[in-house]
C-alpha cells in the first residue's frame, strides 16, 4: 500500500467499460471490499488476496471473483474468504458460482491441498470485525434494491467509510454524526440529472439527489470522494456537480487512486 493510513481505489465506476473498473477497494495486501476490478488491477497479485468483503450481490461488485480464481487456480495456496450479508452470500451461492453459470468453487479444493477454494462467511450489520492487530472492518446497512451494505474501514483509531450503492444517506447520516474518527466519505453519484426518475427507481443518486442530502448533514469536517459515475455519462455528471456541489470540496475518483485518511 502507498501510504500507512490508504487504501487504493482498484475500481472507481459503475459499469464496466474500456479504460474504466467497477466498484473495488484494496485495505490491506490481502482485503478487499468487492470484486469489480481485481484482475485488470492486481493481475498475479490477486492470488494474495485472503478476504472480499462484498456490499451486495450485482454483478458489477462481484464479477471478478470468478475471474481471479480461474486464471491464477493452481498458485492459489490460501482459502478465499467471501463476506457478505447473508442474502448476498445466498444470492451468491444459489445465481453465480452455482455449476450453472461458473463452477461452485466452495466444492472445489486448492491446488495440491485439502482446503476448498472459497469459503463463505455470513456478516452482521454492526458487528466490528477484526483483520489485522490494527485494523477492523464494521457493515452499516445501506437502501439498495438488494439487501447492501457499507463498511467503515479502520486503522489505528482514523476511519474511511465506504457507502456503495445507495440512494437514502439517512444511515450515513446518523452513523457520521457519532463517530468523529471517520474523515473520509465515499459516495456514489451513478446518473446525470435529466436521469432522476431512474436513479430514484434503481437506487441510486444524482448530483442534485446527493448534495440535496448531504446538505442535511451537520457534519462537514471530513473528506468527501464520489464513485460509481456510469462512464457513459461521466462529463456530464462531473459538471453537475460542480453545478450543485456548494460548499462541499468533493474529489471524483478513478481506478488506481489512493485515498489517505
Amino acid at each position: 500500500m502507498k501510504n500507512e493510513k490508504s487504501i487504493q481505489v482498484l475500481g472507481a465506476f459503475g459499469t464496466k467499460a474500456k479504460g474504466f473498473g467497477t466498484t473495488s477497494f484494496l485495505v490491506n495486501p490481502t482485503t478487499a471490499i468487492d470484486a469489480g476490478n481485481l484482475l485488470d488491477a492486481l493481475e498475479e497479485r490477486s492470488i494474495e488476496i485472503e478476504n472480499i468483503y462484498l456490499t451486495h450481490s450485482h454483478l458489477d461488485h462481484i464479477v471478478d471473483i470468478a475471474y481471479i480464481l480461474d486464471n491464477y487456480f493452481s498458485l492459489r495456496t490460501k482459502t478465499l474468504n467471501i463476506m457478505g450479508l447473508p442474502e448476498t452470500i445466498e444470492a451468491v451461492k444459489e445465481s453465480f458460482l452455482n455449476d450453472t453459470i461458473w463452477p461452485d468453487f466452495s466444492t472445489i479444493k486448492l491446488y495440491g491441498k485439502d482446503e476448498m477454494v472459497i469459503k463463505y462467511i455470513e456478516i452482521k450489520e454492526g458487528e466490528v470485525y477484526q483483520i489485522s492487530e490494527d485494523e477492523t472492518i464494521t457493515p452499516f446497512l445501506t437502501d439498495h434494491t438488494v439487501a447492501s451494505c457499507g463498511y467503515i474501514y479502520t486503522k489505528e483509531n482514523n476511519s474511511i467509510m465506504i457507502t456503495a450503492d445507495t440512494y437514502s444517506l439517512e444511515n450515513v447520516q446518523k452513523i457520521i454524526e457519532n463517530d468523529k474518527c471517520i474523515t473520509s466519505l465515499i459516495l456514489e453519484c451513478s446518473f446525470s440529472n435529466n436521469m432522476k426518475e431512474l436513479a430514484i427507481e434503481s437506487k441510486h443518486l444524482t448530483s442534485e439527489l446527493l448534495f440535496e442530502q448531504l446538505n442535511k448533514f451537520q457534519r462537514d469536517d471530513f473528506s468527501l470522494y464520489i464513485n460509481h459515475i456510469k462512464p457513459t455519462y461521466r462529463e456530464k455528471i462531473y459538471s453537475e456537480i460542480e453545478d450543485f456541489k456548494g460548499k462541499w470540496k468533493p474529489k471524483v475518483l478513478n481506478d488506481k487512486d489512493f485515498i489517505t485518511f
